[in-house]
């Protein structure tokens, strides 16, 4: 595969990744903004519900992420099967490059940008837990 090709499947992919995960941090800062703020005390088992729910909704971001590029490995046809692709798109969107399924240098590319991916998008979920962790006292508002 071209690399220009490459570079327009695997950017393509990103931004659509991209796209999603700040979508999905939208909903959840829009919803915490909604909902009423938890008392001071005694609030223990809510915050921990909310922070799950939190949890899960951007975990479940991630996993579309990773089989997003899984079905791209697949329909562009640079892994058989379905356990390689999947596989290799985690193990690249994680960043941990194990290195003992790689793609051949036609498409070698799309595993450097399904790492991309996992970055930034471990990145926005991390910096919105710290900003969430850090105003947990707080209520969600406009001031």
């Amino acid at each position: 595969m071209p690399v220009l090709v490459q570079i327009t499947i695997g950017s393509t992919i990103l931004v659509g990744c991209a796209l999603f995960q700040i979508w999905v941090l939208s909903v959840i800062i829009s919803r915490l903004r909604s909902a009423p703020p938890l008392p001071v005390h005694g609030a223990g088992r809510r915050y921990f519900v909310r922070l799950a729910m939190i949890f899960f909704a951007l975990l479940a971001a991630h996993t579309v992420h990773v089989y997003t590029w899984a079905i791209a490995l697949v329909v562009i046809d640079a892994l058989d099967g379905y356990e390689a692709p999947i596989y290799f798109a985690l193990v690249s969107y994680t960043t941990l490059g194990y290195g003992d399924l790689t793609l051949t240098p036609d498409f070698r590319i799309l595993g450097a940008f399904s790492a991309v991916t996992g970055i930034l998008s471990f990145g926005l979920s991390t910096a919105f837990l710290v900003g969430y962790f850090t105003n947990a006292h707080k209520p969600w508002s406009d001031e």
